[in-house]
């Protein structure tokens, strides 16, 4: 199967309506991947809609100066953007309505595309106003939302704002190759966590459980530790490791879903990895998660 195709695929057959495509790190492929999402669910039917949480990072790259993707949106497709962003597109998208919040680069605007055409997307950096964009999303025809952010801001990715989870990893998400498969492992550890044990409900953390938490409320061995969704979850991870040695668990009130992997292997400024080979590696860390490269037309299938 195309790697295109089963991504697509498993997004469509997932039953999330919004899903959050996170990067491990910048420059991992994840605004890469949402947009083979984006151009594959679209052949396949569907309305898509799709926004960014915030602006992610610069406009070019400050290692290579290269221009970083930006969306490539087809005829038809509904997209959650500030003012500015297609004022400074030479291709057309229709105005559906102007959405109650803003950001510095101005209101945020729902437009649908008239032709297809590359656009920059900056959408809203709060939990709460990208729930509304994706509502506003979906209430203009949207089937499903994709939504582009990074892993440290992942509150765009909570159960509150979405129901799925596309995790992009690449060799840019770290120093060394241990590195980025170590990262790796505990975000899906973090996506994953489940919900409480059957008669054992656990202590509830209240906002976000960080290190500081832990040292000003050290948990008790064996303890059951329930955060509201793996997006509240900010634990290093040698605090990770020393509450797994302690028998301390983690679970979460919302599970998340972890729909799919993409895999990366270059990064700037440094020498590529073989494609086939960083992803023989993502596949033996993570043998029960669906993985495509999309530049290499890698695919996994579980």
């Amino acid at each position: 199967m195309r790697a295109d195709d089963l991504l697509a695929g498993r997004i469509a057959a997932s039953g999330a309506t919004r899903v959050a495509c996170l990067g491990l790190a910048k420059n991992v492929g994840k605004t890469t991947a949402l947009v083979t999402a984006l151009s594959r669910l679209n052949d396949m039917g569907l309305c898509v809609g799709a926004t960014s949480a915030g602006r992610d990072g610069e406009a070019f790259d400050a290692i290579t100066g290269e221009r970083k993707p930006r969306f490539h949106l087809r005829s038809g497709q509904l997209v959650a953007s500030a003012e500015s962003t297609f004022h400074a597109s030479a291709q057309q998208a229709e105005l559906v309505r102007q959405l109650p919040f803003a950001t510095r680069f101005g209101p945020i605007e729902l437009r649908r595309m008239v032709r297809d055409g590359d656009l920059e997307v900056i959408g809203p950096v709060t939990s709460s106003q990208l729930s509304q964009t994706a509502a506003a999303l979906e209430g203009a025809g949207a089937q499903l939302v994709l939504v582009d952010g990074a892993f440290g801001r992942r509150a765009f990715a909570s159960a509150r704002v979405s129901d799925g989870v596309v995790l992009s990893v690449g060799l840019a998400a770290g120093a060394s190759l241990e590195t980025v498969l170590e990262r790796a492992r505990s975000a899906v550890a973090l996506i994953r966590l489940p919900p409480p044990p059957p008669g054992r409900p656990g202590r509830f953390v209240e906002g976000a459980l960080t290190d500081a938490w832990l040292s000003e409320n050290p948990p008790e061995p064996g303890e059951c530790l329930v955060a509201e969704d793996f997006a509240s979850v900010f634990l290093s991870i040698a605090a990770q490791r020393q509450l797994h040695e302690e028998g301390v668990s983690l679970a979460v009130r919302r599970p998340a879903r972890l729909i799919a992997m993409t895999a990366n292997p270059t990064a700037p400024g440094r020498e590529a990895l073989s494609a086939d080979a960083f992803f023989r590696e993502l596949l033996q860390a993570f043998p029960g998660v669906p993985l495509v490269d999309v530049r290499a037309d890698l695919a996994h299938a579980v």
